[in-house]
C-alpha cells in the first residue's frame, strides 16, 4: 500500500548521525514522501512507521520511494494516483 507521508527524508539506514546526506537532509526538515508500506516483514531490513489499520495502531515496514519538491506537487500526484496524504504521523 502506497501513502505520502510527512516526514524527514533519509539517504541510507545510517541516518544523520552516520551519513553526510542523510544530515543534510534531516537540517532541511520535513517533506512530504511517498512510501510503500509493507504488512508483512520481508527477507530485508526496513525502516518501520506506524500505521492505524481499523483503529488499531501498528508498526510495518517501509520503502521510501519518492520525495516530493512541497505540498502542491504532493497533491498533484495523490489525485492522479488515488493516494492519501498523511499530514502528521504524530497525531
Amino acid at each position: 500500500m502506497q501513502k505520502i507521508v510527512k516526514m524527514i527524508p533519509f539517504h541510507c539506514q545510517r541516518g544523520s548521525r552516520g551519513c553526510e546526506k542523510c544530515r543534510k537532509l534531516a537540517e532541511e526538515g520535513e517533506k512530504y514522501c511517498l512510501i510503500e508500506i509493507f504488512g508483512r516483514g520481508g527477507m530485508i531490513a526496513r525502516p518501520m512507521i506506524e500505521v492505524e489499520i481499523n483503529g488499531d495502531k501498528i508498526f510495518c515496514e517501509f520503502d521510501l520511494l519518492m520525495v516530493f519538491e512541497n505540498h502542491r506537487e504532493a497533491t498533484e500526484y495523490a489525485l492522479k494516483n488515488g493516494i492519501m496524504i498523511i499530514e502528521s504521523r504524530h497525531s
